[in-house]
């Protein structure tokens, strides 16, 4: 399932509460502008500090100045403060009316199906337990982290962009070049990552049914001595599981590694480019720390993304067998599987209590 089918699938939940979602992107819009305000103010200070150091003006002349910052900062800190909050109350009330509402629909869901549908291997009831619980898991943390987390992170980063582009093109360049070789290893990443994702899904069902199954059979495999047995089955499973953890933990690392790499990469050619233009007389000495915290709330995408598109990439994976759920009977109708005549083969009804051969 692609990232465009899960929002597809996802959008009919979301759509009745589309004020929450409003209220968080205007709040978004707005964190955008005020989180670009340390890096304006760090520039003002530095070079009127530095401008006051060379004049031979004391702290008489600067008093002013740090009077204005710190009445700046506090404010941009008061705004801030509002405005996480209505990004987290509105994200969160988000999730939690998503959440009610796909726990609902599954449920009315599965009370509609023929009992075909419970006797199939992929049904069990261990195993449908887990994929509902964690699809409604991860497509909730999904909705939470796109509105609370990604949304705001990208926003900063967009108007990070554009006031390094307009106090110098190549200085904006070079953050810029930064974003998409970052995505090109993240998205690698995800590609990689997936069908050992999809290994730890089918691990995780195993697992919960076999518990169930030993609970519910507690009383043959106590009159047959099969404890060792059912013991050893599971083990196995987890042994599989953890082989899995290891791996898929493991590439993560090497990747998060490489992005990690790119970006203090992306830091050192921002300071050396914007010295070297401060040097040539270009830029006032205030830039420096202007354009490395401009750049810093570039890449702060970067220093969470990896783990929210995991988040994702988890989303993507539960949500696949989720949606397969709620989509199971209209696919059995069509397919004519589970018909009366498919189970009845050469028998046919002639009347209301009794089924007479041809």
């Amino acid at each position: 399932m692609s990232i465009t089918q899960l929002f597809k699938n996802l959008w009919p939940y979301v759509k009745p509460y589309r004020f929450l979602v409003f209220a968080a992107l205007f709040l978004t819009l707005i964190g955008s502008f005020t989180a670009q305000v340390n890096a304006l103010t760090l520039q003002y200070t530095v070079d009127e500090v530095n401008r006051l150091v060379e004049n031979g003006q004391g702290l008489n002349s600067g008093l002013n100045i740090l009077v204005t910052i710190t009445l700046i900062l506090l404010g941009k800190e008061i705004v801030n403060v509002i405005i996480t909050f209505g990004q987290k109350f509105y994200g969160e009330k988000l999730r939690i009316y998503v959440s009610r509402d796909l726990a609902q629909a599954v449920v009315d869901k599965i009370l509609t199906y023929r009992m075909a549908f419970y006797t199939a291997n992929d049904n069990e009831s261990g195993k449908l337990q887990t994929r509902i619980d964690r699809g409604i898991e991860s497509l909730t943390r999904l909705v939470q982290n796109f509105f609370i987390n990604i949304l705001p992170l990208f926003a900063n980063s967009f108007i990070a962009l554009i006031l390094m582009f307009n106090a110098n093109f190549w200085v904006g360049f070079v953050g810029l070049m930064i974003v998409p070789v970052y995505i090109f290893i993240t998205v690698k990443q995800a590609r990689t990552l997936s069908g050992w994702r999809r290994n730890m899904r089918n691990f995780r069902e195993s697992k919960s049914q076999g518990i169930v199954n030993i609970i519910q059979s507690i009383t043959v495999i106590k009159s047959f001595n099969r404890e060792k047995i059912e013991s050893e089955k599971q083990n196995q499973i987890q042994i599989d599981l953890t082989e899995n953890q290891l791996k898929t933990q493991k590439t993560g690392f090497l990747f998060n590694g490489a992005k990690t790499f790119i970006e203090q990469i992306g830091v050192v050619i921002i300071i050396i480019l914007t010295a070297y233009l401060v040097l040539d007389g270009q830029m006032s000495i205030g830039m420096i720390m202007f354009h490395i915290l401009l750049f810093n709330n570039v890449t702060a995408p970067i220093g969470q993304l990896h783990r929210i598109f995991d988040e994702m990439n988890d989303a993507m994976i539960y949500s696949e067998s989720f949606f397969e759920i709620l989509h199971a009977d209209q696919e059995t109708e069509n397919s004519g599987i589970y018909k009366p005549e498919k189970l009845i083969g050469k028998f046919e009804l002639k009347n209301v209590d009794f089924i007479y051969p041809n």
